[in-house]
Parts: structure tokens; C-alpha cells; sequence
């Protein structure tokens, strides 16, 4: 092979950094240690692949247009959802948070996007079988250390401070147990793969099982269901291809053992010593649709289905669906997922596409996924050789795990990452790849000079993109380790308000930086100012019910000084109340500023109606007894009073609300 056939070319350079970095960057000086960097990673690495494209193209390389033209059924598809994502976006209940996405999930349009860009960019520029064996092993490889840091953390040796309300505390650098599981859904099956083709097949046989290992210790049962699914499609696709009927007959067989397990599990384990043990209590619970996750999913997902229907070709637009799903907020979720969960996904692939970018994005991504499968089984149908075709076998397990996973779950940039490139390394096979790079014409053409005219264009590409990681990465990322500064408590509060400040001027467009910044200023008795930073945050975010009710607290707590903020306070909280008619916690708040306010008999109205809500709500009932006690309800204010003790409020027994 030739210097010129083995240089890396840019795009190639592009989604093998994405395969790496996606799931290894993380941030543990950010409030968003996750999330945030990652997708500033995926959005600068897209914008960089697309200049290597346009200049490689400018230049008139063979092979550009000719592989855009072959992989154009899913191109077409790409397209189109990627458009459904901008309209979605243009007519969003709110266009600034569909655009730049969440502080918590950074799923906004331009995220998305990326996605899209880089399957695209592996699509059609990904050329030769060298190429494809090497973005798998970049994947694959690249998960080494997050099953390291996984075991490490499962063993209780992590450095960091990580907190996690998961079933597991083994988050690795993904950020959290389930999505972590999710991730080795996708990477196992490639890993299995380049065993079988690898002469060293003990390392790959070593991760593999370091893989498994850590996917059984995020205790995701979504995970673990995709891994089956993954599983039973790669023993079923491989023996139709390699002709080894014994090999489907065994995996149809596993299968039906493993569900006819469950299912006896889930009958008797639930009240036997199975229910006891690690691990196995995940699965003796899948069929509790009275309590936990299980009963928490399907009340989201009958909550949603009218809410989708409601904006039914373009939804609400991305990283929207909490700001929707307040209105008709199920109040039985409180006993399945706690009081302060929110619902900004309802762990449903289709269903959070539809209420994200309405039918037409579920439609759009649908046929994604179906001109996905068509390729791949054009190369399993074709005359390609076995190593091939055993590649194939590998992504469409891949994606078929992955899938399954989603019907309980969502994806987030890791996860996106690595199952986009995978949707564009299927296209790439489906196209037709050289057996080598030097059968491609574009890599052996060369220039004179001490450096070629096409490493130049490489370097101005390179060197493009590592300006556009600056503009995309280093405010952001600089404006959340301000914002981590400015909640530490530890720190004097003139610096955490300097903190707090300084990320919304980093980057104004983040909502959840002016509502740290009001926090602080609460905190350090600057109401006026607090209150103008919560005004500015719901401006930009104003259908959110939390911001109302955070405003009424600043209210509630000026009106210890200035009483007429008291009626402030009681229009914010009924304003959140408006917006989210379910959440007993806003209820609450009410009737404590109107107990305050001397209206008595509207007080226990609204406490009332929150222990409707919420029967576990001890505050509520607290402040019921005092009320009631007043009202000289003896008998009722003796029984709110047990309710109180019973849900560990009994230190506010007597206090005035």
C-alpha cells in the first residue's frame, strides 16, 4: 500500500474522532458534566466534516458525487428527517430551547442535526473496507476506558463525587447507569464481530466480556432487553448467512427459555427470596405495572398519546416535551418516580419523536431505519464475502438492540453518536466498498512540492475546524464551570455571584444560568436583583411552570419584609397552577401564602387539593393540621396530624404555613 492510499483522509479523520470522543468526554468541573461537552464535541466534529466534504468535492475528487448518487435512498431519508427536525424547530412551542436544546440534555435541533451530518458524511465518504474495519475498531476500542472506569466504580474506588438517582451507580463517563447500558448495547455486537476476524481474538473476546460484565451492573433493564434482541438477531442473521441452521435453532430456543423465565420470575419472585436478590429483582419486577418504573412508563405513555395528537404533524418541537407534558402531568407519578422527577422524555422512541417533530418526523425516521435494513440485507443477500457480510450481521444487531432499548428508553449523544455512524457505515457497505484504498482514484493522486495540494486542503479543513471547537465549545463549556463555581456553597457569596453571573454573559441563551443567578441572588438577599433574573429567564422560557413558581418563592420570602409581595407571590403560584393543574407541590406553596394572607378557608382549599394529588405530601398535611386547628376541626386536624408524622413532616406540626 502505497504513503498516498494510507493517509487518513478528513471526513475518515472526523468520524473516527466522533466514535472516540463521543462517549469518553466528560466535564467534572461543569453543572452539565455530560451532556453539555459531548454534544459541543458531535456539533464542532459535524461542522468540521462538512468542510472536509465541500472542499474534497470543490477540488472534484472522484468518488464524491458518484457515492452521494449510490447511497441516495438513504440520503433521501436523512433529509427528510432532518427537515422535519428544522420545521419542528421554526413552529416549536419554543424555537429558542428547540434550537440549542436543554441544560440537562443538549438534544436541541442543532444536535440533532449533527447526527444526521456525520451519518451522511460516513454514508458517502466512507469508501473502502480498510476504512470501514477502522471506524469499528475505533468504536470498540474506544469503549475500553469507559468499562474500566465502570468496573472501578463498581467496585467503590471512583475518584469523583458523582451523584445519581439511578438503580446503579455505575455511570462510567456516559453520566448515568441506563444510558451506559444502552452504549453497550450498540458497541457489543461490533465487538463480537471483529472477534471472529481478528487473529488476536482473545483481546477482543477479554473486552467483550468486560462489556457484558458492566452492562449487568448498570442494572438498565431496557438494556438488558436490547442486548437479547441483539443477541437473538445476530445468531439468526449469521446462520442464515453462514448456513448453520443448528446455530438459528439454538437462538430461537434461548430465547423462548429466557422469556419463559421471566415470565415464571415475574409470577413468583415478586413475593419469594428471589425478590431479595441483586439484580434479579430488576427482572422479577418487568411486569409490576402497579409501582416503579414499569407503572411510571405506562402512565407517562397514556398521558402522552393525546398530547401528541394534539400537534399531530409537527409536534412541539425538540426539548419541549416537559414544558407540554405539565398540562396534563399524571399526578400518580409521583408515587412511581418521586416529587421533584420531571418528565422531559416519556421513554418511548415514537412517542417522544411524535411529541418532539409530530408524525412526520415518526414517519421520516421510520424510513431511516426500514432504508437501513434494506441495505444491510442487500449485502447479506449479495455476493460480498463473509467478512462482509459478518460486519453486516453486526450493525443490523446493532441497531435492532438498540431500537428495542428505545422503546423504554431515549437516547442521548452518546448513544446518538455511535448509532448514527453505525446507521451511515450500514449505507456505506449497502453502496459497496473497495477492497482496498488504492482502488480508489481520489487517494492516489498527488501533487508536487514538499507537501501535497491535498494534504494543504486537509490542513485548512483541520485547521477550520479546530476554530469552529473554539467558537462552539469554550464559552459554553466556560459559562457552565462558572455556573458549577456559583452553586458550590462552600464558597464566599460574592464569588458565587460573580460565578453566576459570569455564565450568563458567557452564554445568554441558557435558561438555567439566569435561574442559578436568581438563586445566588436570593441567597444573598439581593431580591430585586433575583427577581429581575427570573424575569429575564421567563422571557425565554415562558410556558414553564417551575419558573413561576421559583418567582413565587422570591415573592413569598420579600413579603417577610414588604407584605404586599404576599399577592404577588399567590398570582405566580396560581400561574404555575395554570400550567400545570397536577403538581401538588404548586398547590402547596398557594395555600401556605394564602394561609398568610388571612384566607383561611382558600388555604385549606388548595392543601386539600394537593393531598389529592399527592397522598404522601406531609407539608401539605402539616399545614392542614395547624389550619384545621384553627378553624376548630378537631377531628380533621387530629388525622392530617397522623398523616403528617406518618410522611416525616411531624417537625412542622404547629407551625404557621
Amino acid at each position: 500500500m502505497s504513503s498516498s492510499g494510507a493517509r487518513l483522509r478528513g471526513p475518515e479523520a472526523v468520524w473516527l474522532a466522533a466514535g472516540i470522543l463521543a462517549p469518553l468526554v466528560f466535564n467534572p468541573a461543569g453543572c452539565n458534566a455530560f451532556e453539555l461537552p459531548k454534544s459541543l464535541v458531535v456539533q464542532a466534529l459535524a461542522l468540521t466534516a462538512i468542510l472536509s466534504v465541500l472542499l474534497a468535492s470543490s477540488r472534484g475528487e472522484p468518488g464524491v458525487r458518484g457515492a452521494a448518487r449510490r447511497s441516495s435512498p438513504l440520503l433521501f431519508s436523512i433529509a427528510a428527517l432532518g427537515a422535519t427536525i428544522l420545521l419542528s424547530t421554526v413552529f416549536s412551542s419554543n424555537v429558542l430551547l428547540s434550537l440549542w436544546g436543554s441544560h440537562a440534555r443538549q438534544q436541541g435541533m442543532l444536535t440533532l442535526v449533527a447526527y444526521l451530518t456525520l451519518a451522511a458524511v460516513v454514508a458517502t465518504q466512507l469508501r473502502t473496507w480498510a476504512e470501514a474495519l477502522r471506524l469499528m475498531r475505533a468504536i470498540v476500542w474506544g469503549s475500553v476506558p469507559v468499562v474500566v472506569y465502570g468496573l472501578i466504580q463498581a467496585f467503590g474506588f471512583d475518584p469523583l463525587p458523582w451523584r445519581t438517582d439511578a438503580a446503579s451507580p455505575v455511570l462510567s463517563t456516559i453520566g448515568r447507569a441506563n444510558f451506559l447500558g444502552s452504549y453497550l448495547v450498540l458497541v457489543g455486537p461490533l465487538t463480537l464481530a471483529l472477534a471472529r476476524l481478528s487473529p488476536r481474538r482473545w483481546a477482543y473476546l477479554l473486552l467483550l466480556a468486560g462489556q457484558l460484565l458492566v452492562l449487568v451492573l448498570t442494572e438498565g433493564r431496557s438494556a438488558w432487553i436490547g442486548l437479547g434482541v441483539a443477541g437473538l438477531a445476530f445468531a439468526l442473521l449469521w446462520a442464515a448467512v453462514a448456513q448453520r441452521p443448528r446455530l438459528a435453532l439454538a437462538g430461537v430456543i434461548s430465547a423462548v427459555a429466557i422469556v419463559v423465565a421471566l415470565g415464571l420470575l415475574n409470577r413468583a419472585a415478586p413475593s419469594g427470596w428471589l425478590a431479595s436478590l441483586p439484580r434479579i429483582d430488576r427482572l422479577a419486577t418487568l411486569g409490576d405495572t402497579s409501582s416503579g418504573s414499569t407503572a411510571a412508563r405506562l402512565t407517562m405513555w397514556r398521558a402522552a398519546l393525546p398530547l401528541a395528537a394534539s400537534r399531530l404533524w409537527l409536534g412541539y418541537g425538540p426539548e419541549t416535551t416537559e414544558l407540554a407534558f405539565a398540562a396534563v402531568y399524571p399526578p400518580q407519578l409521583v408515587y412511581y418516580q418521586g416529587r421533584d422527577a420531571a418528565v422531559d422524555r416519556v421513554h418511548n422512541l415514537w412517542l417522544d419523536q411524535a411529541l418532539s417533530s409530530g408524525v412526520l418526523g415518526v414517519l421520516a425516521l421510520a424510513s431511516v431505519l426500514v432504508v437501513f435494513g434494506w441495505l444491510v440485507v442487500r449485502v447479506l443477500r449479495g455476493p460480498s464475502g463473509h467478512q462482509v457480510k459478518l460486519i453486516a450481521v453486526a450493525l443490523a444487531s446493532a441497531a435492532a438492540g438498540h431500537v428495542t432499548d428505545l422503546q423504554f428508553s431515549f437516547d442521548l449523544t452518546t448513544t446518538a453518536t455511535i448509532f448514527w455512524l453505525i446507521v451511515g457505515l450500514g449505507a456505506a457497505l449497502g453502496r459497496g466498498l473497495a477492497s482496498d484504498p488504492e482502488d480508489v482514484k481520489a487517494t492516489q493522486r498527488r501533487s508536487e512540492g514538499w507537501i501535497s495540494r491535498s494534504q494543504a486542503w486537509g490542513l485548512a479543513a483541520w485547521g477550520t475546524g479546530i476554530l469552529a471547537v473554539g467558537v462552539l465549545c469554550m464559552r459554553p463549556l466556560l459559562a457552565d464551570i462558572a455556573c458549577f463555581r456559583a452553586g458550590n456553597t462552600r464558597l464566599p457569596v460574592a464569588e458565587r455571584l460573580e460565578a453566576a453571573a459570569s455564565a450568563t454573559r458567557l452564554w445568554p441563551v441558557q435558561v438555567e444560568y439566569h435561574r442559578r443567578l436568581a438563586a445566588v441572588q436570593g441567597q444573598a438577599g439581593q431580591t430585586a436583583a433575583a427577581e429581575a433574573s427570573l424575569q429575564v429567564a421567563i422571557r425565554m422560557t415562558p410556558a414553564d411552570p417551575d419558573l413561576r413558581a421559583s418567582l413565587g418563592d422570591l415573592y413569598a420570602q420579600w413579603g417577610e419584609t414588604e407584605p404586599e409581595r404576599i399577592d404577588q407571590a399567590a398570582a405566580q403560584y396560581r400561574q404555575a397552577i395554570r400550567m400545570s393543574p397536577n403538581v401538588a407541590t404548586y398547590h402547596v406553596a398557594l395555600g401556605a401564602v394564602l394561609a398568610r394572607q388571612g384566607q383561611g378557608a382558600a388555604a385549606i382549599e388548595a392543601l386539600e387539593r394537593a393531598t389529592a394529588l399527592d397522598a404522601t405530601n406531609g407539608v401539605a398535611f402539616a399545614y392542614l393540621s395547624t389550619l384545621y386547628r384553627s378553624a376548630e376541626r378537631t377531628a380533621d386536624a387530629d388525622a392530617a396530624e397522623q398523616e403528617a408524622i406518618t410522611w416525616g413532616a411531624g417537625d412542622l406540626l404547629g407551625a404557621t404555613p
